[in-house]
């Protein structure tokens, strides 16, 4: 999972007309990183079957500063930790940790979490079948309104991944 959002977060970081290859290495990191703080929740509502009890949503929801704690004193990874605590807030407000709206995001952490959702919705789950990568798009877009070069990249991203999927870079 991680591998393949660091890359559908470079392809986009890419198609946004982002060359600094230091913003690119930290959002990968970052990318590969974000759920470190997983290692915090037990396994047993990490591997439940089932839907989540809202007990249990608010253990998964400490994950992202569980992560952050983990890496912040890491000169290396001061920018990725960006991504780690940064990449389930939402746009409108809704999000976690700390329900940052808009621009509050950091970019990169904005960026990830388009990367961060298309995957979410194209893998299968145990509880249901994972949609096609046309079909997630939409919801992917709607859900975080980033800005127009986000929506032109997401776009470009799929039209490659649709028509030549070997060509998302290992």
């Amino acid at each position: 999972h991680s591998q393949l959002v660091a890359r559908y977060t470079l392809l986009l970081t890419k198609a946004l007309g982002i060359e600094d290859r230091v913003f690119s290495v930290e959002i990968e990191r970052g990318a590969l990183l974000h759920d470190i703080g997983k290692i915090g929740i037990p396994d047993s509502i990490l591997r439940k079957p089932g839907a989540l009890t809202n007990k249990e949503r608010e253990v998964i929801k400490e994950h992202p500063f569980l992560g952050y704690e983990m890496v912040e004193e890491f000169q290396f990874l001061q920018k990725a930790s960006r991504v780690i605590l940064y990449h389930h807030e939402s746009y409108d407000g809704q999000g976690y940790p700390y329900g940052l709206k808009g621009e509050e995001i950091p970019l990169e952490a904005r960026i990830f979490a388009v990367a961060d959702t298309l995957d979410a919705i194209t893998s299968d789950r145990p509880y249901r079948r994972g949609k096609s990568f046309r079909v997630a798009s939409i919801p992917a877009i709607v859900s975080f309104p980033i800005r127009r070069a986000l929506f032109r990249g997401l776009l470009l991203l799929l039209l490659i991944v649709s028509s030549r999927p070997t060509m998302i870079p290992a």
